[in-house]
């Protein structure tokens, strides 16, 4: 009896000596026709992200070498100067504790707020379309919109806030809530949580249809209540969801500019100033542009750190 003939992986006897398979030409080309129809669709994607993003980049970071007000053709290499000026500068840490104060809050409480009302939507039926739509209507709000409205309602003679306090007699309480340099910031920081919790809680909503409904049902034979369920179970499910949250809202945090410049453009003194709006002050009102230069590389590097930070954490916690 024969027996059988074992083959290597390409396919040939072994023992024999014979020459691998050549491709075929027809297949070949078509191969390589179907890889540059892919290269098509790819390549402009390719080249406005090489053109907006990482040229910009590359520029930015080169012009941070130079003493430059933007407009003239002169510019005066000074090396690490820009550097050394911004690490000496107070006005730069105040614009960065500031930002870190915003970013901490503003991703903690967005999250947090969302969290719950993500719940109470997923567990009561009555009226669910009719609230996801209320909570999530600020977020496609223009933040023009929103900052000169809450400038109406933060008014210090006129506000609604103060005013609803005066009438419950409560005048004591009333705030000059942009003007007030240990207030203002907070001020800003609710208008930002206002906008964006919508967005937090869509994200979590969805997150959570993807639990079996088993689970809920599992919590509350074992006479978990609302909290609980939601510290337990619902919670500890939804780890990515807010791994992204985090990404997002550090990000956003640390790019906000448009809520800061309308309210208060970074005053009163410096008390609500941020990274992004004493950038932009340095480089258009004050013509700095190679300070400025400096200030985005810098700002670009701690936004890049923080991402690798949480990413790291999420691979251990995964």
């Amino acid at each position: 009896m024969q027996q059988p003939t074992e083959l290597k992986e390409d396919g040939r006897p072994t023992g024999l000596n014979v020459p691998p398979k050549q491709p075929d030409p027809v297949r070949k080309k078509a191969q390589m026709k179907k890889n540059l129809v892919g290269w098509a669709f790819v390549a402009p994607t390719v080249l406005f992200v090489m053109a907006f993003i990482y040229y910009g980049i590359f520029y930015n970071a080169y012009h941070s070498l130079f003493s430059w007000d933007g407009i003239s053709f002169e510019k005066v290499f000074i090396g690490f100067d820009n550097f050394a000026r911004m690490f000496r500068d107070p006005e730069f840490y105040s614009a960065l504790k500031n930002t870190g104060i915003f970013t901490v809050l503003t991703v903690t409480i967005q999250a947090g707020i969302g969290l719950v009302l993500a719940y109470l939507l997923h567990t009561k039926g009555a009226g669910r379309t009719f609230f996801k739509s209320v909570f999530f209507f600020p977020v496609v709000l223009s933040p023009v919109v929103l900052g000169a409205a809450f400038s109406q309602i933060y008014d210090f003679q006129f506000g609604y806030i103060n005013e609803f306090l005066r009438s419950v007699g409560l005048g004591s309480l009333a705030q000059n809530w942009l003007g007030d340099q240990d207030v203002a910031l907070y001020s800003i920081i609710l208008i930002n949580i206002f906008q964006w919790t919508g967005s937090s809680m869509i994200m979590y909503y969805m997150a959570m249809l993807a639990i079996e409904r088993e689970v809920f049902e599992a919590a509350n034979i074992d006479g978990a209540g609302f909290w609980r369920t939601l510290w337990s179970v619902v919670f500890p499910n939804l780890k990515g969801t807010t791994f992204t949250l985090t990404i997002l809202g550090v990000i956003g945090g640390l790019k906000t500019f448009d809520i800061v410049w309308i309210s208060t453009q970074g005053g009163p003194g410096n008390s609500t100033e941020v990274i992004s709006t004493y950038l932009f002050r340095k480089s258009m009102l004050h013509q700095e542009v190679g300070y400025a230069s400096a200030i985005a590389v810098i700002l670009l590097i701690i936004a890049l750190s923080i991402t690798y930070f949480q990413t790291r954490v999420q691979k251990k916690m995964d």
